[in-house]
């Protein structure tokens, strides 16, 4: 009897369940703001090789320092260059394998197999440290995009070894989400107040409204080549947002 009445229990709480889902109508509402990125940066990198630490060091840090005063002069503000990123790689290279003055035996068995004796193992696992490879990464913040044409072909005269892809960004993007936000639930309510008239029902109040999507754009890239000819542009870039809501139905 006990088990029976559980079941019974159980049963009824599903059909009250699937009852209150089946009374609600349950929509996805989504909406893009349009808008142009107006926050750029850009990462350069510096590396060399050198048999002294130091000396190259020296190397990759007057060329950072060209870099660097290369973009004050163009207006940048300095608080907006970041050269704090060194990197330092030691470099070991093992020394070529001499065979004079090692005896070697052919011992040819069934697999034939090669070994060898004398010094060759100890000249295979010696290492040497020849040289270092020092690098620092300069991350550069500005607002024009048409700086980007203006400092690229001069950056690579001073000798950088990497110019990243250009990142944008919107220095106000919480304001432009917040009205593609607002657009989502609007056309979440629209449609289910669609769906309701075109069902033969009449829309309820909101039971549920959650917000299921956030998309704004973070990379846009460009070529690292500078031409005379030639000017970067950026088109506008979609901020959007997605809401799931539910409704449910007057009887």
């Amino acid at each position: 009897m006990v088990r029976i009445f559980v079941s019974l229990v159980s049963l009824c709480l599903l059909s009250i369940s699937l009852s209150s889902y089946s009374n609600g109508i349950e929509v996805t509402g989504k909406a893009s703001v349009m808008t142009i990125p107006d926050t750029f940066s850009l990462t350069i990198t510096i590396k060399e090789r050198g048999k002294s630490s130091s000396k190259t060091k020296a190397l990759v840090d007057y060329k950072s320092s060209k870099v660097v005063k290369m973009f004050v002069k163009q207006g940048i503000n300095a608080n907006a260059i970041d050269t704090s990123q060194v990197r330092m790689f030691p470099i070991y290279e093992k020394p070529p394998i001499s065979f004079e003055n090692i005896e070697l035996q052919n011992k040819i068995s069934k697999q034939q197999k090669i070994t060898l004796s004398g010094n060759a193992d100890k000249q295979e696992n010696e290492s040497h440290l020849t040289r270092f490879e020092i690098s620092r990464t300069i991350a550069i913040s500005f607002k024009e995009l048409s700086l980007y044409d203006t400092v690229l072909d001069n950056v690579v005269k001073l000798g950088v070894s990497h110019i990243s892809p250009i990142e944008v960004s919107m220095s106000d993007s919480e304001k432009y989400y917040q009205q593609a936000l607002y657009m989502a639930i609007e056309k979440a309510q629209n449609k289910a107040a669609n769906i309701a008239r075109q069902a033969g029902v009449k829309l309820g109040t909101l039971l549920s409204l959650k917000e299921s999507g956030y998309h704004s754009p973070m990379r846009y890239s460009m070529a690292s080549e500078a031409r005379s000819d030639f000017s970067s542009k950026i088109t506008k870039k979609a901020i959007s947002a997605q809401v799931t809501a539910i409704y449910s139905i007057e009887p």
